[in-house]
């Protein structure tokens, strides 16, 4: 795809989603804002949520590990419990961590 094609793409997306959004906000009398507009793109599956896990674990990693002085399974534990996921699982993620999404 031309570059210039995907920018229309992504122009055309971009002006739609906010269009979309204001209107929702209109709706339901709620002010935009980006906490909203986040809520609302997960709320219309436009963020697939393995996206928002890894996301959410990796970044939870390295905030965890930094903090903990080099104990990497005591932070994958800590993160496996504190978001009900199974180690295997969050040590897959973070093997895995530059997978295409």
């Amino acid at each position: 795809m031309s570059k210039e094609l995907r920018k229309q793409i992504l122009d055309l997306f971009q002006d739609r989603l906010c269009l979309e959004y204001c209107e929702y906000c209109k709706k339901h009398q709620l002010k935009p804002e980006l906490e909203g507009l986040i809520t609302y793109l997960i709320d219309q599956e436009l963020i697939n949520p393995h996206v928002i896990q890894k996301y959410t674990v990796l970044k939870a990693f390295n905030e965890g590990y930094l903090g903990s002085r080099g104990q990497k399974t005591q932070t994958v534990e800590m993160l496996a419990d504190r978001f009900n996921l199974s180690t295997r699982t969050v040590w897959s993620i973070l093997k895995h961590k530059d997978d295409a999404r």
